[in-house]
């Protein structure tokens, strides 16, 4: 088994976003555009969309729930100083260049490289009735501005670009031999990432899919499943609280 471990200082920073931030959610504008700059993406412009999608980046990047709100557990993430993000992967996915690993409890889509955390993104997940499958998928196939079909005559089909076409502008298909049609994909609705809203797919934040979309390649695997299934396959990933990187690692880190 290895352990991608990712040592964070929060510090100052956390503390001034937690401050300006509604516990609640976003019940008030903020204009700080300096607040977590690592999580901010290059579009932010102070919006309430911008600073929700920090937020959801920061519990992404911290395996916390991703839900955009500051709960007890959120808040405990931006106030402590110095955290260890802990991920534990077989060896399956360690041998691999790229893996992907989709966390239905957390909503967290995982990019691991050789084994290690490259990077993580929130996401939005199917809903009850048309729940994401716990499943071991291939990326198949990568498109730019996909067409949508409109579920199968639901809807009417939205061409490829368009800004109401629920696919986004990117399109990473999964597939098996049980299950097709499902993808990873951009948005139309950008509010809905975090939540359990989908037909199936995995929506992600635009310029988040398309930033995914330029480093992974076709054949990749990804694996998706609840905290539980995750871990039937070998998989853990969660947080532990450390203000020594050194202890981090001989506690968490050791293979």
């Amino acid at each position: 088994m290895a352990k991608g471990i990712r040592l964070k200082r929060i510090g100052l920073l956390g503390m001034i976003f937690l401050l300006l931030f509604a516990s609640r959610g976003f019940a008030e504008p903020v204009t700080n555009g300096e607040v977590l700059k690592e999580y901010v993406g290059s579009g932010y412009n102070g919006k309430i969309l911008d600073q929700r999608n920090t937020l959801l980046r920061f519990q992404a990047e911290n395996n916390l729930l991703v839900d955009g709100v500051i709960g007890d557990i959120t808040n405990k993430a931006l106030i402590e100083e110095s955290k260890c993000i802990v991920d534990i992967v077989p060896e399956e996915i360690e041998e691999k260049e790229w893996f992907i690993v989709i966390n239905k409890t957390k909503k967290i889509l995982t990019v691991y490289n050789k084994g290690e955390i490259y990077k993580k993104y929130p996401v939005a997940l199917g809903k009850a009735t048309t729940p994401t499958p716990n499943y071991k998928f291939t990326i198949i196939n990568k498109v730019k501005n996909p067409y949508w079909g409109g579920m199968g005559g639901k809807f009417k089909p939205v061409k490829g670009g368009a800004s109401n076409n629920p696919l986004g502008k990117r399109w990473l298909g999964l597939s098996t031999e049980k299950y097709r049609g499902y993808g990873i994909h951009g948005n139309s609705a950008p509010f809905s990432i975090g939540k359990y809203i989908s037909a199936g797919c995995i929506r992600m934040i635009n310029e988040d899919v398309g930033e995914l979309f330029e480093y992974i390649p076709i054949k990749t695997n990804v694996w998706i499943g609840t905290d539980e299934v995750l871990e039937e396959w070998g998989i853990k990933q969660h947080i532990e609280y450390e203000k020594n990187e050194e202890i981090c690692y001989l506690l968490y880190g050791a293979k």
